[in-house]
C-alpha cells in the first residue's frame, strides 16, 4: 500500500504517489530556481507545468489513475534537467536559490550533500538524474541515450508504415501515413476527403474530368480499405502533442508584418517567409484568392502566445533546454530596433474598436438562428409525434389531421406499430437535434452530453434500418392490381328530363366520370369501377370492394347529385385505391347539368368535341356515344381543335431542346388517348407547379386543355384563383409523390392577355403570340421557358438552375438570376436592359441603347448590339464582356 497525494498542475488534478511527489517537487523547485532570473518567469514556469500536465495525462488510462515514480522519472527524462545545459556559475546560483526554497518549505524533501549539490547524489553529475545518470541527457533513457527519443533505433522504427491507433480518428490509416512522412495527420485526412468529395464536385459536368473525379473518389475509398486491412497496428506511439515531428500551425506575430499569417506558414512549412508573402501577393491578382484565404487564416489560425506554442510551430522539442534557448533568443531579438507590425497593429486596433458592433451583430445572428432552429425543430417534432400517436392508435381516427388529400390514419392503418416507431425515430431525432441545437445557440451551451448524443445516434440508425425493412415489406403490398365493378340502379329517377349535379367535397380522392348511352326505356344506373393494389390479385380485389366509400343522392324523381370525391371506410388501409364512375342514361332521356358537372366531363365526350359555354342554361341528350346540346347555337359552343390548329399553325409539332434537357412536342397526338378540357375564364396570370409540358398561346378566347393518359390526367388540378390560373399536381401525400408520369401530359392554354407567368418544379413552357404589353416571369427549380413575343417591359426572376430562351423584342428588359440559371436572349433585342446574375449564372443578350450589368460569384454576362451606354460590374471570377452579333 502506498500513500497518494493530490496535486494541481495548471488547473488539472492528478493523484501522485508520495515518492513521486517528492521527486516532482524538487524538479519544479529546480526549474523555478533556474528561470527566476528571467523576465516573465511566472509564465515560463506555468508553461512548463502545462507541458508536464500533458505528459502525465498521456500516461493515464481507464485502468491507471495514479502517477507513479516511474512516470515522474519518464517525464524528467523527456523534458530534461536544468543541469543538462546550465553553466557552473548558473548551477551554483541555482543551488543557493534551491536551498533557500527548501529552507523556507517551498520545495519538498531534504537538501543535503547527497542532494542537489552532491556530485554523487541523485541530482548530481553522476546521479540517476544527472547529465551522465540513467535518466540524464546522456543516460540510457535520456534524449541522447540509446533508448531516448532521439535515438537511432527509434528513428528507424518510425519510418515503418503502420496504423497509428494512438492518434486515430477512424482506423489510424491517415495518422500512420502522417507519422511515416512526419507531417500533421490533418493534411492526410483532408486529402482523403478531398479525393472522395471535393474533386468529384469540382469536376462535375467537365467531360473526361468528371470520370477522372469519380475514379479518384473510388481510389480513395479502395486504397483506404486496403491499407486498413494490410497495415499492422501500433498503440505505443506518442500523441500529436508529444511528438516533436509534428508541427502545429500558428500565427507568428513576433515576426509578422500584418497578422503573422505568412510568418506562421513559413515556420510550419520550414521555408522562407518571403516566398510565402510573394505567393499571397500573387494570389491578389490570380482571381482574388488571397482576399478570401488571408482573412480566413487570420480568423481561424490561433496566435502563438506561449513559448510552447512557438516551439510547436517550428517542430522543436518542448524540453527545458529548448525553452531556455528560446527565451534567451527572444531577449536577443528584442534588442532589434523598430516595430515590425505597424500595419498589423492598426488592423488589430480597428478590430478592437469595432468589437462592440460585431459582438451585437453576432449575438443577433445567433439569437435569430437559434429561434429559427428551435421553432422549426419543435414544429416538426410535434407533427411527427402526433403521427406516431395516430399510428399507434393512441389518438382516435379523425379527419382533423390530414396528409395531403386524406386523413393521416388512412395512410397509417396498414402499417405495423413497430414500423411506425422506426419511422418516427428516423425523422423525429433530426427534428429533436434541430430543436436542441437552436436552444443551445440561445443559452450558449451544449444541452446533450456525449453519451446521450451517441445513444440518439444509435437510435436514429436503428430507425433507418427498421424503416428500410418496413418499406420493403410495405412495397410487397402494392405489387398486384385488380378491379371490381359495383352497379347501383337509380329507380327513383322517373322524370323524362333529368338534372345532373356535381357535389364538390374536396375531401378524399378525386373521381372520374363518363356518360354511357343505353337503350331507350331502361332505368338509369351508376357503375362504380373500383381498383386497388395488394400482395395478390385476390387481396387487391377484396381491398377495392370493401375499402371505398362513395355517395350520391336523389332528392326527387329528376335530380341526381354525385360526389366528385370518394373517401374510405372505417379501418380501411391505403392501397392506392381509384374510382371511376360510369353513368348509364337512356337515349330517350334529356338532361340538364350544372356548371360543375359540365366541367367534370371531358370535351371529347361532346359531339365534335365542342362543349358549350354556360352549360347550366342548355339541355342535352346522348347521341351515339357523345353528348349533344339540343338547344345550342354555333355561338354557344367552344372552338374546335381545327380552329386551334389554324390559329396557331406555326406552333404545331415544335420540338424543343433546352441544353441537356429532354425535348417535348407540342402536338397533342404525340401524347396518350385521354383528353380533357377545363373551365377557365378571365385569367391573365398563369402558375404552373410540377414537371408539366405547357404551351401558352395568344387567342381571343380563354381555353385550357390537357392531353395524356387518363390515369395521369386525373392526377392534375386546374383551378382559377381570381385572375390566376393554377396548374398543380393533385397528390400531396406524407412522403410526396413521384412526378415522373406527369411528363406524359401536355397542357395547352389560350388567353387574350398574359401579364404574369410562374414556373416551378421543372415545368417546361412555350409562350408565343403576345405583343405590346408587360410580362412578368418567375422561374425556379430547374424550370425551362421558351418565349417569343414583343413587349413594352419584360421582367425575369430566375432561380435554382432554371433556363430561359427569348426571341422577339422589348423596350425594357430586367433580369435577376441566381443559383446557376441561364438566359439565352441573343435573338431577343432590348432597347434598355438591367441584368444581375449571381452564383455561377450565365446570360447572353442583345441591347441597342443602354445596359446595366452586374455579375457576382463566377457568373458570365455577354452582350451584343453595341449599346451606347454601358455600366458593368464583375466581382471575383465573374466577367461582363461584349461579343459580336
Amino acid at each position: 500500500m502506498k500513500k497518494n497525494i493530490s496535486i494541481n498542475l495548471q488547473g488539472i488534478i492528478f493523484h501522485i504517489e508520495e515518492d513521486g511527489y517528492e521527486v516532482l517537487s524538487r524538479y519544479l523547485a529546480e526549474v523555478k530556481a533556474h528561470f527566476s532570473g528571467y523576465r516573465g518567469h511566472e509564465e515560463i514556469v506555468a508553461d512548463i507545468e502545462s507541458r508536464i500536465a500533458e505528459l502525465f495525462a498521456a500516461r493515464l488510462s481507464g485502468t491507471k489513475q495514479v502517477i507513479s515514480l516511474e512516470d515522474v522519472q519518464a517525464m524528467t527524462a523527456k523534458m530534461g534537467r536544468v543541469s543538462d545545459f546550465q553553466s557552473a556559475d548558473e548551477a551554483e546560483d541555482d543551488d543557493e536559490l534551491l536551498a533557500d526554497a527548501v529552507a523556507s518549505g517551498t520545495a519538498a524533501g531534504t537538501y543535503t550533500k547527497a542532494g542537489i549539490g552532491d556530485p554523487d547524489g541523485p541530482f548530481g553529475k553522476k546521479g540517476a538524474f544527472g547529465p551522465e545518470g540513467t535518466f540524464g541527457k546522456k543516460g540510457a533513457f535520456g534524449p541522447d541515450g540509446p533508448l531516448g527519443a532521439g535515438s537511432e533505433a527509434d528513428s528507424t522504427e518510425s519510418r515503418r508504415l503502420f496504423r497509428d491507433m494512438t492518434n486515430r480518428k477512424l482506423a489510424g490509416v491517415a495518422a500512420g501515413i502522417a507519422r511515416y512522412f512526419a507531417i500533421n495527420p490533418l493534411w492526410v485526412r483532408l486529402g482523403f476527403i478531398g479525393l472522395l468529395i471535393l474533386v468529384p464536385l469540382a469536376f462535375d459536368d467537365l467531360g473526361w474530368l468528371e470520370q477522372l473525379g469519380e475514379k479518384l473518389a473510388a481510389f480513395s475509398v479502395i486504397s483506404y480499405i486496403i491499407l486498413w486491412i494490410a497495415l499492422p497496428k501500433r498503440y505505443d506511439t506518442p500523441t500529436e502533442q508529444e511528438d516533436r515531428s509534428y508541427r502545429k500551425l500558428y500565427r507568428d506575430v513576433d515576426n509578422g508584418k500584418v497578422s503573422g499569417v505568412s510568418a506562421g506558414l513559413a515556420a510550419y512549412l520550414n521555408t522562407d517567409v518571403t516566398l510565402v508573402r510573394i505567393l499571397f501577393i500573387v494570389g491578389l491578382f490570380a482571381g482574388g484568392v488571397s482576399f478570401i484565404l488571408y482573412p480566413l487564416l487570420w480568423a481561424l489560425v490561433p496566435e502563438a502566445k506561449t513559448i510552447s506554442d512557438k516551439m510547436r510551430m517550428r517542430g522543436d522539442a518542448i524540453t527545458l533546454s529548448g525553452i531556455d534557448s528560446k527565451v534567451r533568443n527572444s531577449y536577443t531579438e528584442e534588442g532589434t530596433p523598430g516595430n515590425k507590425r505597424l500595419l498589423g497593429s492598426f488592423f488589430e486596433d480597428l478590430a478592437k474598436a469595432l468589437n462592440p458592433l460585431l459582438t451585437f451583430v453576432g449575438t443577433a445572428i445567433r439569437i435569430f438562428a437559434g429561434l429559427l432552429l428551435s421553432v422549426t425543430g419543435f414544429g416538426l417534432l410535434l407533427s411527427f409525434t402526433i403521427l406516431l400517436g395516430i399510428g399507434l392508435g393512441l389518438i382516435p381516427e379523425s379527419d382533423t389531421f390530414v396528409t395531403g388529400p386524406l386523413p393521416a390514419y388512412i395512410f397509417l392503418n396498414g402499417v405495423s406499430p413497430w414500423a411506425v416507431l422506426c419511422f418516427y425515430l428516423m425523422v423525429a431525432i433530426p427534428a429533436l437535434a434541430l430543436l436542441l441545437g437552436g436552444l443551445g445557440l440561445l443559452i450558449r451551451r451544449t444541452i446533450l452530453h456525449r453519451s446521450v448524443s451517441l445513444s440518439l445516434l444509435a437510435l436514429w440508425l436503428l430507425g433507418i434500418v427498421g424503416s428500410s425493412i418496413a418499406g420493403t415489406r410495405l412495397a410487397r403490398e402494392y405489387q398486384r392490381k385488380a378491379e371490381v365493378i359495383q352497379t347501383q340502379t337509380l329507380t327513383p329517377l322517373t322524370a323524362k328530363r333529368l338534372v345532373l349535379e356535381r357535389r364538390w367535397t374536396d375531401v378524399g380522392e378525386y373521381v372520374d366520370l363518363d356518360l354511357i348511352p343505353v337503350d331507350s326505356g331502361q332505368v338509369p344506373r351508376l357503375e362504380r369501377v373500383l381498383s386497388a393494389r395488394g400482395a395478390t390479385e385476390e387481396d387487391a380485389r377484396r381491398t377495392a370492394g370493401t375499402s371505398i366509400l362513395h355517395t350520391l343522392d336523389t332528392p326527387n324523381d329528376s335530380t341526381l347529385v354525385i360526389d366528385d370525391h370518394f373517401s374510405y371506410q372505417p379501418g380501411a388501409r391505403y392501397r392506392n385505391q381509384r374510382l371511376r364512375l360510369r353513368l348509364l342514361l337512356p337515349r330517350d332521356r334529356t338532361f340538364r347539368m350544372n356548371e360543375g358537372f359540365s366541367n367534370w366531363l371531358d370535351d371529347e365526350q361532346y359531339v365534335n368535341g365542342q362543349a358549350p359555354y354556360n352549360a347550366d342554361k342548355h339541355t342535352f341528350r346522348l347521341s351515339g356515344s357523345r353528348i349533344e346540346c339540343v338547344d345550342c347555337t354555333s355561338e354557344d359552343l367552344r372552338g374546335t381543335d381545327t380552329n386551334d390548329e389554324n390559329s396557331s399553325e406555326d406552333d404545331s409539332n415544335i420540338n424543343l431542346d433546352f441544353g441537356t434537357s429532354s425535348t417535348f412536342s407540342t402536338d397533342e397526338s404525340s401524347y396518350g388517348d385521354g383528353r380533357r378540357s377545363f373551365a377557365g375564364d378571365d385569367f391573365d396570370h398563369v402558375s404552373v407547379t410540377g414537371p408539366f409540358q405547357v404551351v401558352i398561346r395568344a387567342n381571343d378566347n380563354h381555353s385550357v386543355r390537357a392531353a395524356g393518359n387518363e390515369a395521369d390526367l386525373s392526377e392534375i388540378i386546374v383551378e382559377r384563383n381570381g385572375n390566376e390560373l393554377v396548374i398543380r399536381p393533385r397528390r400531396k401525400s406524407l412522403t410526396g409523390s413521384s412526378w415522373r408520369s406527369y411528363k406524359k401530359i401536355l397542357i395547352t392554354i389560350e388567353t387574350p392577355e398574359l401579364n404574369k407567368l410562374e414556373l416551378v418544379g421543372a415545368a417546361q413552357a412555350v409562350v408565343n403570340g403576345f405583343s405590346n404589353g408587360n410580362l412578368e416571369v418567375e422561374q425556379a427549380g430547374a424550370s425551362l421557358l421558351r418565349l417569343n413575343g414583343s413587349f413594352s417591359a419584360l421582367d425575369l426572376e430566375l432561380a435554382g438552375g432554371c433556363r430561359a430562351i427569348l426571341e422577339g423584342e422589348a423596350d425594357d428588359l430586367n433580369v435577376n438570376g441566381a443559383g446557376g440559371c441561364e438566359l439565352a436572349a441573343d435573338d431577343f433585342t432590348a432597347r434598355r436592359a438591367a441584368i444581375d446574375m449571381i452564383g455561377a449564372s450565365k446570360a447572353r443578350l442583345r441591347v441597342t441603347e443602354s445596359l446595366d450589368a452586374d455579375a457576382v460569384g463566377a457568373s458570365v454576362i455577354e452582350y451584343s448590339g453595341k449599346p451606347t451606354s454601358v455600366t458593368k460590374d464583375a466581382t471575383g471570377a465573374s466577367r461582363v464582356e461584349s461579343v459580336e452579333d
